[in-house]
Order: structure tokens, then sequence, then C-alpha cells
């Protein structure tokens, strides 16, 4: 092996051992074999770990007394075995030391509560925990390959590892690690966070403001001092436009001191810009027989040359293995007939496929898109109708005479195009609109700007107002593209990760398809913080909400977005949506009148409308189908008013 290869080896599976001390230490707390308690007054400052009352009693009978004891608290077998390691190396092992130091004390003062001393009590935490690292568990076949992969890639990237130290000084440091294996990207997310790469624990916030690497929405130990990370996807790059890419990377590199770390599992090119961007590149092969040998080794403890003879044996070619797939076939106490055999079975499963795209990366951001929609499922674009104006200097639309004198109402029947000009009923919203009509010109033109335009508002009303119309008839009238999503679309996945991202698409395609509308339906179904009083629910809630409101300040500042929203229930949505700088601007829909009616009417009879308004009955008529209810002449129907059409329309005809 390479040398650097090989101590960045050495140093990751310290690592990786370390956080299985940690979890160890603990579960035997939680067994009562140990107590712990914080350094100082604060949790993140770390833990010190001493033996109980429980452990002493234990400790102090005899050494296979004790770890049977210790394997029965913890519920697992010992790591070894008992019989040939206490007879072959009885003199030679530090328990009897232990025996000989601290064990008399422990048996004497076993049954009482008088604690042991200082020194008593040090010296029996250390035999203690000394016992305990017996019982470590064998190391996860997934980080050990992540870390094998990892130390590859540095180590056929630079010869001096003073390289790498340099760059990692600067304040913004770019890294990439370009390795074509599928569920990498996830695993160093997850590593990174529990400390397993680098020598601190990690919070993670996606470059694009998505999900984090991780497909956490927060950390596994929230007691710990974690230093903020940026992350970004190879995958989830793969469908950003080369505009919102650059916008995003130098939005990192020009904000705060914090390092950018890209991973990319695809087997594609790097994109120019993030090769531009990045300090320093690591990149290998994926997953071939020797590293998979050096993998069995590790966590099984088989001979490398052994694994290696029987891959050539077999004709096995591991490359298309992705993480899943060492996780389900590499378990200590399997031959390595049988594990080599179920990971041929895995490969060839891929191979079958022939996709590599989609093999099992265990990541949400590996889904296709649908077709027909934008890059995020949950989005729909509509692009403006013309207007039907245009088609009535052509076609007469009251008689469907052609200007040839050809009859063609049989092909054509002119329709008003759906415009917030020609909509009844819609009060503030309506003027909203026009205002808004007159500023895009300008804006277009750098005579204001975009912060000086009134460009978010909240609708709400009863169900079927005509909320969406107002959206569609914005959409032709500006002129500009109609990005359509809800609520419920972004929360029909379920799980945290897949519903950040959603709402994340949305909005990023909103960002890329500027200047348009981003409409939002159902806005009132993403709740309120705290609404459920308590609830285990209430953090998934509250993240999502959070998220919206990060998500909507960013809409809002680009320029371009115009933010649409729409609800049945106003009175269900966060207070801190409807604040300033969001949705401030909220028009409520009421059932519309007579007036609005008969505007609607209008709208949807089109060109047969002056052929409906002919077809009214006269008053003579109108009187004659009605019993008197009282004796009348001729001369006083004669003077009764003759109804417009425009009030046969509005309702306001009374005879």
């Amino acid at each position: 092996m390479d040398p650097i290869a090989d101590r960045i080896t050495r140093y990751l599976l310290r690592r990786i051992r370390r956080l299985a001390v940690l979890d160890l230490y603990t579960h035997a707390t939680g067994a009562g074999l140990l107590t712990s308690r914080p350094i100082g007054d604060e949790k993140t400052a770390g833990t010190v770990w001493s033996i109980s009352a429980k452990g002493a009693a234990i400790l102090a009978s005899d050494r296979r007394s004790a770890r049977r004891l210790v394997a029965k608290a913890l519920k697992r077998g010992p790591a070894h075995d008992d019989d040939g390691e206490f007879e072959g190396q009885k003199a030679a092992d530090p328990w009897n030391f232990a025996v000989a130091e601290a064990g008399n004390a422990s048996r004497a003062k076993a049954a009482s509560t008088t604690p042991l001393c200082p020194k008593e009590g040090h010296l029996a935490s250390q035999r203690m925990l000394g016992l305990l690292r017996e019982f470590l568990p064998a190391p996860s076949p997934v980080h050990v390959a992540v870390a094998l992969l990892i130390a590859r890639s540095v180590g056929a990237s630079i010869d001096d590892l003073g390289v790498l130290r340099e760059v990692l000084l600067r304040p913004n440091p770019v890294v990439l690690f370009k390795i074509p294996v599928s569920g990498l990207e996830r695993q160093v997310g997850l590593m990174l966070e529990n400390s397993l790469i680098a020598a601190f624990w990690a919070s993670l916030k996606d470059i694009s403001g998505g999900s984090a690497l991780s497909a956490h929405y927060r950390e596994s130990r929230p007691e710990k001092l974690r230093r903020r990370i940026i992350t970004a996807s190879g995958r989830a790059s793969a469908d950003v436009s080369d505009r919102s890419l650059k916008r995003q990377l130098s939005d990192v590199l020009l904000g705060d001191a914090v390092p950018l770390l890209i991973a990319d599992e695809t087997t594609a090119s790097v994109r120019p810009h993030i090769v531009a961007a990045a300090d320093i590149v690591f990149e290998c092969a994926g997953i071939d027989p020797a590293l998979l040998a050096e993998l069995l080794h590790i966590c099984c403890g088989l001979p490398p040359e052994e694994a290696v003879d029987r891959m050539e044996t077999m004709a096995f070619d591991p490359t298309k293995l992705c993480l899943d797939d060492l996780a389900l076939a590499v378990k200590p106490g399997r031959s390595l007939e049988g594990m080599l055999d179920t990971l041929a079975a895995l490969g060839a499963v891929h191979r079958e496929d022939g996709d590599e795209d989609i093999r099992g990366s265990g990541s949400s951001s590996s889904k296709r898109p649908l077709k027909g929609k934008s890059k995020a499922a949950s989005v729909d674009i509509v692009q403006p109708e013309a207007d039907s104006s245009a088609l009535s200097k052509s076609t007469d639309i009251q008689t469907g005479n052609s200007d040839d004198g050809s009859d063609k109402s049989s092909m054509i029947r002119a329709v008003p195009s759906l415009r917030v000009e020609t909509l009844a009923g819609y009060g503030e919203a309506r003027g909203w609109a026009i205002d808004l009509k007159g500023d895009l010109p300008l804006w277009r033109e750098g005579v204001i700007g975009w912060d000086e335009m009134s460009t978010k508002m909240l609708l709400s009303g009863p169900p079927g107002t005509g909320k969406t119309t107002f959206a569609k008839a914005l959409c032709n009238t500006l002129q500009v593209p109609l990005i359509v999503s809800s609520v419920a679309s972004w929360l029909e996945p379920g799980y945290l990760g897949d519903v950040l991202q959603k709402m994340s698409a949305t909005f990023e395609a909103a960002r890329e398809n500027a200047p348009c509308i981003l409409f939002i339906d159902e806005i009132d179904a993403i709740g309120t913080r705290g609404g459920g009083q308590g609830s285990r629910h209430d953090d998934y809630w509250t993240t999502i909400i959070t998220r919206l409101l990060e998500l909507l300040d960013g809409a809002i500042k680009t320029e371009g977005v115009i933010v649409v929203a729409a609800t049945n229930l106003p009175e269900r949505i966060d207070a801190a949506l409807l604040r300033s700088g969001r949705l401030e601007k909220h028009v409520a829909i009421p059932s519309p009148d007579a007036d609005a009616l008969a505007g609607i009417m209008a709208h949807h009879l089109g060109s047969d409308l002056a052929a409906v308004l002919a077809s009214a009955p006269a008053p003579k008529e109108l009187l004659a189908s009605d019993p008197p209810s009282e004796p009348t002449s001729s001369r006083s129907n004669a003077l009764k008013p003759v109804p417009c059409n425009a009030d046969i329309m509005k309702g306001k005809t009374h005879v």
C-alpha cells in the first residue's frame, strides 16, 4: 500500500474504533457497570467514566466470572475465547495485576456502601474499561470501505501530506472526493457528522439549501460541540443549471470561513465549475479485489492473500458493488466463500440492471424526475397563453364568419384569454396584479429595483373562490411562467429528508425560471410550530416550517420570483410566514356577489355572450309567463321599463 494511503487508513480506522469505544461505554453506563459525568459544567466538553458499585462487585470475582457477568449485563457475547486466553496468558495477563492491587479492596468493600478510595477507584475503573473493550463489536464494513476509499484517493492524488495540510488551513477550503461507488455520498456525510473523518464533530449544511449530505435533519448526538461544514452532492449538482451552480459556489467562497466538501459518487465527469472552485481533488477507482480483500481482513480477520486467490478462482469482479452490498454480505462468522458468493450474486444484479446511477445508493437524491415535469416531481411549469385578441382580428367572434366570408364557427370558438384584467370579484388582489404588471417592465429596464416592488401575496377564501384561477390569470397577464406546487406534494414522501429536498427543489426551479410566479397551494397544511403541544412529532413540523421560512426569504430576495400562496384556512398558518418581508400582503377573497357572478358568466360564455343576450325574453313574454297577482291594464304594462342586457346579466331584473 502507498505510504500516504497507509497512514490515512490507520488514522481513519482509529477514529472508527474511537466512536465504537464511546458507544460501548455509553451502553455500559446504561447497564449499570459505569457512571458518567461531564467534564466541567458543559456536556460538550467531554465525559468522564468511572466504575459503579455494581461494576466493582463484578470486578471482585475471578476473571472468568467477571467476563461472564459483564457479557450478561451488556447482553452480548465476549469478543474472544475465554478458556484459551485465560489459560494461555494467565501469568502475563494484566488482569492478575488488577486482582492483586485492586481486587482485594473491591472484595472487602463490595458488600458495603463505603466507596473505594480515589486510587483504588481509579485503578478499578481502568480495569473495568479494559474489560469492556474486549466486547467491542467488529467494525462496520461500510465505514471501513469508505475509510479505505478515502485513503486510496488521497494516496493516489498527492505525494506529500503537507499539501493537504496547507489546503485545510485556508479560510474557505474546497475539497472534492470523486469516488464512483454508489452510496458513498451519504456515508461520507454520516461519517463527518460522527467525527469519523475529521477530528471533530461536524454540522452539515447543503450548498443549495436542501437536505444535508447525510440526509439527516438533525444530528444524532446533540450534546456534541460541532463545527459547520458546507457539503455538496455530485448527484444533486448534475440537475442544477450552470448559472445556479456558479452562484452557489460563489456564495460559499465569498461567505464565512467555512470549508466546502464535495462528494461525487457518479461516473460522469465533474462539472467544470466544481473543478475550477476545488482547491484539491481526491480521485480513485471503485472497489477492486485488493480493497475488498483488505476490508475482509479488517472486519473478519481473513488473510488478504486467501481472499484475492478465491476471487481470482471465481473470476469475481467487485467493481460494480455498492456500499449497501457490503453491509448485506460482510459479517463476522460467515465463511469467505459464503461472503464472496453473496457479493458475486449482488454484483450480477447490478450488471443486469445496467444502470449505475440507480444502484442502491440509499439517497433520495438518486430519484429521477418524472416525465413532463420540472427537475422536482412536485413542480409543474405552466407557460403563459397568447392573447386571443389576435384571433378576433381575422375571425368575427360574434357571427363566426372569417374575412373571406366562409363560415368557420364550427372550427373556431373564440374564448377570451384568462387574464387578471377580465376577472371579477378579486378585490385588492386585482389591483395588486395590475400594479405589478406596470412595474415589471420598469424592473426589466433597471428603472426600479426588485425590492421596491410588491412581489408576494397570500390569497385566502372558501373553496371554489378561484385562488388557483387567479394564479393562472396572473401568469397570462404578466406573460411569465407559472411554477405550480403545493404543500401536499411536498409532504407526500413522508420522510423528512425527502420532504425538505422537495421543498428546496421547488424554490430552485423558481430561481432557474425567473422571472416567474411561484404558486404554493394548500399552504395551511404545513401547520404551525408547537401546534402539537409537546407531541413527539413537533420537531418534524418545526424543522419543515423553519426550512420554509429560509426558502421563502431566499425566494423573495431573489430577483424575478413572485410568490403567491393560497389557503382555505389562514388562521392555521404560522405567524412567522405572514411577517414583513414574507407573505405580508394578505387578500381574503369572499364568495362572489351578483356583479362578480355576472362577470364570471360573461367570461365563460365567451363568443356566445351576444347570442345569449339576444335570446333574452321580451318584457311582455316575461309578463305572460307569470300569472297576474292583481288586475293590470295594457297601459300599465306598456309603462314598465324594459330591462337592458346588462341588468339581465347582473340579476337585477324585477318584473
